[in-house]
């Protein structure tokens, strides 16, 4: 399961984050080799930050948790990155920056799951 951290983000409402949240899951959603069909395939964190100094000039992505898989390739990855990053960008404008890192997964590196 993708899961999908984001640092940085201005303070915003409940609706606008309902509304990152959809996009988000839109955007990965949109990429079949994903694998994912709607949000309960993704975990999707809105981190708080500790400093408010300059919250919102930048905003950063990781995306984990992404297992390794062959249809999985760098021009799929990237594909993830652009969709992802132009969702939150487009949602917060003013922002001078917005980057995406799409860090993939291999399980045998250590992993655990309730749901196995």
């Amino acid at each position: 399961m993708p899961v999908i951290k984001i640092y940085c983000l201005p303070e915003s409402t409940e609706e606008k984050l309902t509304g990152l949240y959809r996009s988000i899951v839109h955007a990965v959603a949109s990429i079949p080799e994903i694998g994912v069909s709607d949000k309960k395939d993704i975990s999707c964190l809105f981190i708080p930050d500790m400093m408010k100094y300059g919250l919102g000039t930048e905003i950063i992505v990781e995306i984990t948790g992404l297992y390794e898989r062959p249809e999985r390739t760098e021009e799929v990855r990237n594909k993830l990155a652009t969709n992802i990053g132009e969702a939150v960008h487009s949602l917060y404008p003013s922002t001078e920056l917005v980057e995406c890192f799409v860090f993939p997964f291999n399980p045998t590196q250590g992993f655990w799951s309730s749901r196995q």
